[in-house]
């Protein structure tokens, strides 16, 4: 669990702790969230889109919990602290080409709120390759974010809907937090 780095607040997120309700696209993010974490072949890519607090976070941490228990790696980031991560690695020899390339290898990639860095050449062609890396590999990847499919830059938004495997949900449901012990 050390190695994936899930946020310290998320050990109750999970399947069973994620209530849809009746929220349609609730439902049918939590359908393509178990059938990417059952690694049933047909959901490989699912990108969660809508406001704050809408649940996509819980359901991207419930997919790395679920192929972690069955031992299989899965490694969780928010967008910001991995090219924060990256950055920091210039200063080791070897590193940044080791990290970069764990980004785009590690069998589960989990974006948490992409879109929300700072846009620079630099940015857009470090996450431009991790993503084209995965999609050319078909290795599995959750995406999630505040921002419509219209505003992420256009060519990991292609990638994000380009094949068969990918889902792409648009979440309009109320706030959808779990209430703070």
């Amino acid at each position: 669990m050390k190695r994936c780095q899930l946020p310290e607040r998320s050990h109750e997120w999970t399947f069973d702790t994620f209530s849809p309700g009746e929220d349609k696209d609730l439902k049918k993010a939590l359908d393509a969230a178990l059938q990417l974490a059952n690694e049933d072949g047909k959901v490989k890519w699912l990108t969660m889109l809508g406001d704050w607090d809408r649940g996509k976070t819980h359901l991207l941490v419930a997919i790395c919990r679920q192929w972690l228990a069955r031992g299989r790696p899965a490694r969780y980031a928010y967008v910001p602290l991995l090219l924060k991560e990256l950055r920091r690695s210039f200063d080791v020899e070897g590193e940044y080409d080791r990290l970069f390339d764990f980004f785009c290898k590690v069998p589960l990639l989990a974006l948490d709120d992409l879109g929300v860095e700072k846009r620079t050449p630099w940015v857009m062609e470090e996450l431009d390759t991790i993503v084209d890396y995965r999609c050319a590999n078909a290795l599995p990847l959750v995406v999630t974010s505040n921002l419509t499919m219209d505003e992420l830059p256009i060519r990991i938004a292609s990638r994000l809907q380009r094949e068969s495997w990918c889902r792409v949900i648009e979440i309009n449901a109320p706030e959808h937090r779990l209430p703070r012990m």
